[in-house]
């Protein structure tokens, strides 16, 4: 099976309701229909938390959030606080996880399945769901010329693939914890122990997941052909492996690297230290800042990322940036406002 990210564009019919607001902005929830046509039961229904500033609008971020649940919440801080300082702030729950988890999985976990095609079905909806997300929000007037895509960790790799295909409308590019080589991290990142339990049970045999040095020295090859492939429909078209072309490293050539700032958690144990150094080498050695923090402790520590945003977007009124401090305080008070 090999990964198509194309799907029929079309307007689209949404929900949209409040559900809390702070002093400075509304929070609301978007639902449409996915506009992938092979969504699994249960993740058929696109979310998205939209933060909207209550003043004057300066720019507009989408958040995508890394892999399984615990990590949404310290994002809808930095969606809240960054709508706050005037940005219009949406994080799109990505397919298989949270709240759009499929019919008797686990959150996060088909994103790294044993089971190729399954494994290729969910990359594919993540790519298309960013995209129809983005349509979404250019419908409704919410998407700004000043705008950034921040990712984390799974959501920066599926950033990469987006900001690869949407080069016009996506501005800049922000990769928090992120690395690619999916075949290293299938062998030795801890976060996917699970699927090497499975691969000693006798699963991955398809595309041959389960030989880590044939996968390992088939990557390897594939990468020495990524100078060969002028764009995208190229790399798909190709006989690299299906699991590469869904694998950051194939689609980092294609974004300029002047587009794309990297931050990299010093302690990150979840990601090998060498696909992240190759992400950012195939990136075209892009800005990047270390941090000593983990993979995961890095989350109480908004406020230094939520300032590099502004900066990055150009907001620099010291009264916004300011609000970035104020303590979280939600109100879900029914009044007339909210209607």
């Amino acid at each position: 099976m090999n990964p198509n990210f194309d799907y029929e564009k079309k307007r689209i019919d949404y929900s949209s309701g409040y559900i809390f607001k702070g002093k400075h902005y509304r929070c609301s929830v978007i639902k449409y229909r996915t506009l992938y046509e092979r969504a699994l039961k249960g993740t058929e229904t696109v979310e998205i938390y939209h933060f909207a500033p209550k003043e004057d609008i300066a720019g507009s971020i989408l958040i995508l959030h890394g892999l399984g649940s615990l990590n949404i919440p310290f994002l809808f801080w930095m969606g809240s606080h960054l709508a706050s300082a005037g940005l219009q702030a949406s994080i799109l729950i990505l397919p298989g996880n949270f709240t759009r988890t499929a019919n008797g999985s686990m959150s996060g976990k088909d994103f790294f399945s044993t089971d190729l095609d399954r494994l290729i079905t969910f990359w594919e909806h993540a790519v298309i769901d960013t995209r129809s997300t983005l349509d979404l929000l250019e419908q409704e007037g919410i998407w700004q010329k000043n705008n950034c895509v921040l990712g984390y960790c799974l959501g920066g790799m599926v950033s990469v693939i987006a900001s690869a295909i949407e080069k016009e409308r996506i501005k800049h590019t922000i990769l928090m914890t992120v690395g690619g080589n999916m075949a290293r991290i299938f062998w030795e990142s801890p976060t996917v122990a699970f699927a090497r339990r499975g691969f000693r049970s006798g699963e991955g045999e398809k595309g041959f997941l389960n030989k880590r040095e044939e996968l390992i020295n088939t990557f390897d090859r594939n990468i020495e052909k990524l100078k060969g492939f002028s764009d995208v429909q190229e790399l798909l078209s190709s006989d690299v492996h299906p699991l590469f072309k869904i694998d950051p490293l194939a689609y980092a050539q294609f974004i300029p690297s002047d587009k794309v700032t990297m931050i990299e958690a010093l302690f990150d144990r979840a990601l090998p230290k060498q696909s992240r150094k190759l992400l950012w080498k195939l990136l075209g050695k892009p800005k990047k800042y270390i941090v000593p923090v983990g993979h995961v402790t890095w989350l109480p520590f908004e406020y230094a990322l939520g300032r590099y945003v502004l900066k990055k977007l150009g907001i620099k009124e010291a009264r916004k940036q300011m609000r970035l401090l104020e303590p979280t305080k939600v109100d879900d008070t029914i009044d007339e406002e909210n209607v």
